[in-house]
Formats: structure tokens, C-alpha cells, sequence
């Protein structure tokens, strides 16, 4: 064991070098080309959404909606596993690692601040993509009620049940638009986004090969989305439904249909759902230390 090593283990535990460590991998995050070009492609894509115009009032913002959340879970995916499949490579690659660790850092100093580096990362994309969904719902929610509000004014002396049909389109346009179990998606994407950087955090103290990294990542993601489906089609086996039970059931943060559909969804199942997510992401950077502790660097 080297002295550096010995060192390390005597400093105590200290949350303002974690801190100092997640700031800075989160700064040096933002300044990657690959991040811009995620965001600007994602901010482009739900803007788009605006020019969807081909369906009534109704099925539109269901459109809208169900676009717009697909766009933050793929696009925030992508942020998520990328940017954290470059936070080891990069360091061992420029070989930072070494000075850091020969400090007074310890080793799950070091990781965990990487990884609240790019839980940063991912909560700023998701923010400003949330931002970019809110000002297109506003802009069809204005454009609809003034569309609304024309044919209102046009029928209601001739027509009164007309004008009260088009004042519940009126109210039914508010409530689609300032749906609050829209923020309770968004909320269930984060925490999901925040499992799929720990499980690459995870992946990178294995292989310091970045494109390694992303594609063992996304194929976690992908068996993810497809285990809520062999659990049920291997319910019988319980060798096989503890195998699964390692996998992380990402269908569960998929609330988007019952958003679309207009089913409320109850803060317990957000709260139990969330709840699964940061104990399996603790989980995860844990498994994490435990492997880097022992990897030679």
C-alpha cells in the first residue's frame, strides 16, 4: 500500500471535497461539445412540438404531451450515459486521477463527487427541456383560447349551447394545459436518469473505455424497460425473478399514458417509485466505491 493510499484513509470523511469535486466534474461536463449538442437538439426537438397542429384541441395537447416527455426521457438518457461514461476515461486519460488521489481525497470522495457531478448535469438538462415543455404547453394554451374565444364571441348570441360547449373547451384547454401530474412525469424522469448514471458510473470503474461504457449502459436501460414484462412471463421461476430483481424495472417511472389518458396519478405511487430509484442509485455508487477501492490505478 502506498503512502498516498495510507494517507487517504486516515482523512476523515469531508462534504466539502465532495462537493468541490462534484462542482468541478459538473463544470468540466457543461464545457464538453457533446452536451450542447444533446440539449440544442433536444430544446429544437419539443419546440417542434408547436408545429403539430393537424389534430383538435384534445387529441393535440395528448400529442404534445406524450412527444414532449418522450423527448426528456430519450434526450436526458442520452446526457445521462454519455456524460457520465467520460468522467473516469477522461481523468485517467489525462491522468488527473493521480494527482487527485495522491491528495488528502479519499477514493469515495472522489467517486461520489463525480457522481453528484453529473446528477448536476442531468438536473440542469431536465430543467431546461421542463422549461422549454412549460413554454410550449403556455404558447398552445394562449393560442387555443384565443381560437376558442373568436368562435365564442361569433356564436353566443345566436347559439347558447354552442357558447357553453365552447366554454368547456375553454376549461378543458386550462386543464390540459396545467396538468399537474405533468411535474410528477418530469419528477419520475429525473430520479430514473439519476439510476442510469449511477449504473454508468458503476460500468466505468470496470472499463476505462468510454464506448464500452455507453453501450453496456444502454443495454441496461434497454432490459430495463423489458423486465416488468419477464417478471410476469417468468413468474413461476424465482431463480429467474431474483435475477431480474438486480435489473432495474425502469417501466415502473413511465407514467406518461396514464398522463395522456388523463388518470390521476396518487403522490404515494411517485413517492414509492422515487423512493426505488435513489435506494437502487445508493445501491449502485456503492457497488461502485466498493470495485474502485480495490482497482489498481
Amino acid at each position: 500500500m502506498t503512502e498516498a493510499a495510507i494517507t487517504n484513509e486516515r482523512v476523515a470523511f469531508s462534504p466539502g471535497r465532495v462537493w468541490a469535486i462534484a462542482v468541478n466534474t459538473f463544470i468540466e461536463s457543461v464545457r464538453q461539445k457533446v452536451f450542447y449538442i444533446l440539449i440544442v437538439f433536444a430544446l429544437v426537438a419539443i419546440a417542434c412540438a408547436l408545429f403539430f397542429r393537424q389534430f383538435d384541441f384534445g387529441e393535440e395537447f395528448k400529442f404534445v404531451k406524450d412527444f414532449c416527455l418522450g423527448a426528456i426521457s430519450v434526450f436526458g438518457t442520452c446526457i445521462a450515459i454519455v456524460g457520465t461514461s467520460m468522467l473516469l476515461p477522461n481523468e485517467v486519460e489525462h491522468r488527473t486521477i493521480y494527482t487527485i488521489l495522491s491528495k488528502p481525497v479519499r477514493r469515495f470522495e472522489f467517486l461520489l463527487g463525480k457522481y453528484l457531478g453529473s446528477v448536476q448535469l442531468v438536473l440542469i438538462s431536465t430543467v431546461l427541456m421542463s422549461m422549454m415543455f412549460a413554454v410550449v404547453l403556455f404558447v398552445m394554451m394562449a393560442v387555443s383560447e384565443s381560437r376558442i374565444r373568436q368562435a365564442s364571441a361569433q356564436v353566443k348570441e345566436k347559439d347558447e349551447a354552442a357558447h357553453i360547449e365552447l366554454q368547456q373547451q375553454l376549461r378543458q384547454v386550462r386543464e390540459a394545459a396545467l396538468d399537474p401530474d405533468i411535474f410528477k412525469g418530469v419528477l419520475l424522469i429525473f430520479v430514473k436518469l439519476c439510476m442510469l448514471a449511477a449504473i454508468t458510473l458503476l460500468v466505468s470503474t470496470v472499463s476505462t473505455s468510454m464506448v464500452f461504457n455507453v453501450i453496456v449502459s444502454t443495454m441496461i436501460f434497454i432490459a430495463g424497460h423489458l423486465v416488468g414484462s419477464a417478471k410476469d412471463m417468468w413468474a413461476n421461476l424465482t431463480i429467474v425473478q431474483w435475477i431480474l430483481a438486480i435489473i432495474p424495472d425502469l417501466g415502473t417511472f413511465n407514467v406518461a399514458d396514464d398522463i395522456i389518458l388523463g388518470n390521476a396519478i396518487p403522490w404515494e405511487h411517485v413517492g414509492s417509485v422515487a423512493v426505488y430509484g435513489l435506494l437502487y442509485a445508493a445501491a449502485v455508487v456503492a457497488a461502485a466505491h466498493f470495485i474502485f477501492e480495490g482497482r489498481e490505478i
